[in-house]
């Protein structure tokens, strides 16, 4: 077989040397031939026919039967060694795993197990063509079988192979390896400075351009190369892929983003990286910090019944959310972009079952929450209370507590195909004593209770509205249901070249869902005002587009009023914000904008913010970037220091 196909090879290259003199029996100009011949020169593209001479694909001359009849039988032989190659790759991946489940898997056992999955992964992208050209290929061998069987090619095992072949296809396109491997990588600077002898202010209230470069134990100002900080982190990513049973999967971290340093061992924080990833880093400026090791996620989901009632369950370290008023995680990392930090999952050790009824769908979770990495910092802590005006837990409000288990139930209502009304029941527990903050009474438990309706009233127009209520209670008594509330509503249109939105909302001094409603200058989630917040978006052309948004708030209580929390009704607010951003090129995209906030308090001081900001960001490819950040503050308090000072960041992110 091989000799005759080293002869039949030959005398195909001869021909192709010495044609039209030894062409026999030419193609027609038919159709069928050329249909043929056309599927042969794919395969040669796909690099299925290798190792051909290309005198097949000349043009000028009709190419012999001859010569199609050796051209198909190498791409036949060529298929069944590729379709052999990638079984024989598959094989060894699951033996390495399996090899790896009796013993540590190191760095280098993982860089080799991702190399392999990625070429495996290239070679399985290929192979979905495979299919048509096996079929083509069958049909060739019924329009070449004289021809074929002149080479000595045994036409019928070709067919019966070439249907083997076909199963053996659909077989690899379902078998997987019994674990995906990825993750992503990413590596941050973030340097500060002050100007004019006065600390920076960030966003998220983190003091900018503060070293205490003269170890006295006090903050001194200083610049970039002072207060410049590096942080790294690495995430693998596990994944069962079987289709069908349990599905299994797994995030585990390494970096020192994560924590907070001690410096002066009182028991409080003075200063972090990106602190404990559920809340904002009051008064603390960036630092590295030790490095350590967590888990993001840790769990299976399975489908299942109970009785004939189907459902889905999830348990282990998951990750739940459902509406900014209700349970959403807010994103504490304004200048880090990366999706484990800025997802809003609130994260727990438990489990949640889903039931899914056609238009109706209920979702039960449970667990406790606030686990901790390998240095000991606790991640995702839920504070009530308003918690996010002050953050890491650092000069809460009175009565604000620490939720150490969650049980939720939320229930998704259809409104035909334009809608869902979307109703929340949340119980937020502690177990430490805590005091609700009126009147310093016992309080044990929070109840996030409401709903959020959304309908699209046409193609263009979107309505979005709701109510949310958090109950302060001593285990079923309750300890406090006054001024404890919020409720909004927005209309928004959004066109292919511009869109708008626009929306009122209340919220009052003690509402305190674990949600995330924005941001006043540096305080997030604030609570104790009311008011109207809107904004614009504008492709202005394919290559620029603008954002601009706004609001106007005022407080709520009276001065005298001892249940004033953070504003008194004449106290005003008002925010303008907007960017531009250019793209150059297919790779780099440019951002200009700016925040102004004045706050104009009754008591005749006025605190104003100022932002601005600039980057660039490069993506050479899908998931890979390059960001470019800076950012200027200028603070001034009525009544206070003010804040003048800057911070440059640089962020390579890349999944891998």
């Amino acid at each position: 077989m091989k000799r005759t196909l080293k002869i039949a090879l030959g005398a195909a290259f001869i021909t192709v040397l010495f044609a039209p003199t030894f062409a026999q029996e030419n193609f027609p100009d038919a159709p069928e031939y050329h249909w043929a011949y056309q599927q042969l020169l794919n395969m040669k593209n796909e690099g299925i026919l290798v190792g051909y001479p290309d005198g097949l694909f000349r043009g000028g001359r009709p190419a012999s039967r001859y010569e199609m009849a050796v051209a198909i039988n190498a791409a036949y032989e060529r298929l069944k060694q590729m379709v052999g190659d990638l079984s024989n790759q598959i094989t060894a991946i699951n033996q390495k795993i399996e090899d790896l489940d009796d013993r540590y898997a190191s760095k280098a056992d993982l860089a080799a197990l991702r190399d392999q999955l990625a070429s495996l992964q290239s070679d399985m992208q290929r192979m979905r063509g495979w299919g048509d050209d096996i079929e083509n290929l069958k049909k060739m061998a019924d329009m070449f079988q004289k021809d074929l069987a002149e080479l000595g090619v045994d036409v019928e095992a070709m067919k019966k192979d070439l249907s083997d072949l076909a199963s053996r296809v659909e077989a690899l396109e379902k078998r997987k390896p019994a674990v995906d491997i990825h993750g992503d990588v990413n590596f941050i600077a973030i340097g500060a400075h002050s100007t004019d002898g006065l600390f920076g202010l960030g966003v998220d209230a983190r003091i900018l351009g503060a070293r205490d470069w003269d170890g006295d134990g006090i903050l001194d100002v200083a610049g970039i190369t002072r207060d410049l900080q590096m942080g790294h982190e690495l995430a693998l990513q596990f994944a069962g892929t079987n289709d069908t049973g349990p599905q299994w999967h797994a995030t585990v971290v390494v970096g020192n983003l994560l924590g907070y340093n001690d410096v002066d061992g009182d028991g409080f924080p003075d200063s972090s990286f990106f602190g404990d990833q559920g809340s904002t880093q009051l008064g603390l400026p960036f630092d590295e910090v030790n490095e350590s090791v967590y888990i993001q996620d840790l769990g299976v989901k399975y489908n299942t019944s109970i009785g004939g009632q189907e459902f889905e369950a999830e348990i282990g370290r998951i990750g739940f959310k459902t509406g900014k008023y209700f349970f959403y995680r807010v994103d504490n990392t304004p200048y880090f972009e990366n999706w484990r930090w800025d997802d809003h999952n609130w994260y727990f050790d438990g489990g949640r079952v889903g039931f899914d009824w056609g238009a109706v769908d209920l979702d039960v979770w449970v667990g406790k929450v606030g686990r901790s990495d390998t240095n000991g910092t606790t991640i995702w802590p839920i504070f009530s209370g308003g918690q996010f005006n002050f953050g890491s837990g650092v000069g809460l409000p009175v009565g604000s507590i620490v939720v150490d288990t969650t049980l939720g139930f939320n229930l998704d209502i259809d409104i035909g195909e334009r809608g869902d009304i979307m109703l929340n029941y949340i119980f937020l527990d502690w177990a430490a004593p805590g005091f609700e903050p009126r009147t310093g009474t016992p309080a044990d438990r929070i109840t996030v209770w409401g709903g959020e309706v959304n309908f699209d009233i046409t193609d263009n127009i979107v309505l979005n509205g709701g109510y949310s209520r958090s109950d302060w209670m001593d285990n079923t008594s309750t300890a406090l249901d006054e001024k404890n509330f919020a409720w909004w509503a927005q209309i928004g249109w959004q066109s292919e070249r511009w869109g708008l939105y626009a929306g009122w909302r209340r919220i009052e001094p003690y509402f305190a869902a674990p949600g995330d409603w924005g941001r006043m200058a540096i305080f997030w989630n604030p609570i104790d005002n009311e008011g109207f917040y809107g904004g614009l978006n504008v492709n202005i052309s394919e290559n620029v587009k603008a954002n601009v948004s706004g609001y106007f708030f005022t407080g709520l209580r009276d001065s005298t009023d001892p249940d004033m929390v953070l504003f008194d009704e004449d106290d005003d607010i008002t925010g303008i914000m907007g960017d531009i951003e250019f793209k150059i090129g297919e790779s780099w995209t440019a951002m200009l904008g700016a925040e102004f906030v004045k706050f104009d308090f009754d008591t005749g001081t006025e605190d104003e913010y100022m932002w601005w900001r600039a980057g660039f960001r490069w993506t050479p490819e899908k998931d890979h970037f390059v960001k470019f950040f800076y950012e200027f503050s200028d603070v001034d308090f009525g009544l206070g220091t003010d804040f003048k000072g800057g911070l440059a960041t640089v962020q390579w992110s890349k999944k891998i």
